[in-house]
């Protein structure tokens, strides 16, 4: 509704948050006698079940639904952990997982999100809060260590190494990380800890496969095919 004027149709809506969410697997099979999916169904049944109305998020009217004060005051508490997600192209499965646990942690316990790569996805406006940037840093900082005792700053997917290629004095500590699946910190939880238990979700990507990986958001890239594609075709051309 916000992307859209404060308001959109019911005829609207599915494409658009199909659009967002990309839905895959059971969500994309055709209903028994119909002609439509899964995902349209859930869609339709947002009018059906007047969620939006129940919770107090928006009104509708004439087929149109018009957000609220109280519908954009939910958005804007919840817009660094909507854009997080909605930025590094998760699976649906993830996305929708952690949309659910927002939606039921949200009333008791505060949410807040890593996220080191605000500028993923290009043409996405990002306000990054100083809080977000310092307890990304800390990750960020982490996993930098903890790769570099495992195996070393390499690219997971090409194995590029900025060290290597342009010397100790610029290419030092420098990879950027991608993240697997969503990495959030529940209010009174350790911050430590979480951290040291987000770094198995998080992979080191030169800048090229960072890029590749959410090249098309409708489609992103998996690892492992992006793997296959260098095992392929990958070939590095240092000019004299």
């Amino acid at each position: 509704m916000r992307m859209n004027g404060d308001h959109i149709t019911t005829e609207e809506l599915t494409p658009r948050l199909r659009e967002i969410m990309k839905p895959t697997g059971a969500d994309l099979e055709i209903l028994n006698n119909r002609t439509d999916d899964k995902f349209s169904q859930k869609v339709r049944n947002l009018k059906s079940h007047e969620t939006f109305e129940r919770l107090g998020y928006a009104e509708y009217t004439d087929g149109t639904y018009f957000i609220n004060q109280k519908g954009e005051r939910y958005l804007d508490e919840n817009q660094d952990i909507l854009k997080y997600l909605l930025i590094n192209d998760f699976s649906y499965p993830d996305l929708v997982e952690s949309l659910q646990t927002i939606s039921n942690c949200k009333r008791t316990q505060e949410i807040q999100v890593f996220d080191e790569n605000p500028i993923i996805q290009e043409g996405m406006k990002t306000i990054t809060e100083r809080e977000v940037y310092t307890r990304s840093n800390q990750l960020r900082e982490y996993a930098l260590s903890y790769y570099d005792e495992h195996g070393g700053l390499n690219c997971f997917c090409c194995g590029f190494n900025f060290t290597n290629f342009y010397g100790k004095k610029i290419g030092d500590n420098f990879i950027e990380m991608h993240h697997i699946k969503p990495i959030f910190q529940y209010q009174g939880d350790n911050l430590v800890q979480t951290i040291k238990n987000a770094v198995v979700n998080i992979t080191p990507l030169c800048s090229n496969c960072h890029r590749m990986i959410h090249r098309y958001r409708h489609e992103p890239l998996q690892i492992q095919l992006l793997i296959q594609c260098v095992k392929e075709n990958g070939v590095f051309i240092v000019k004299k």
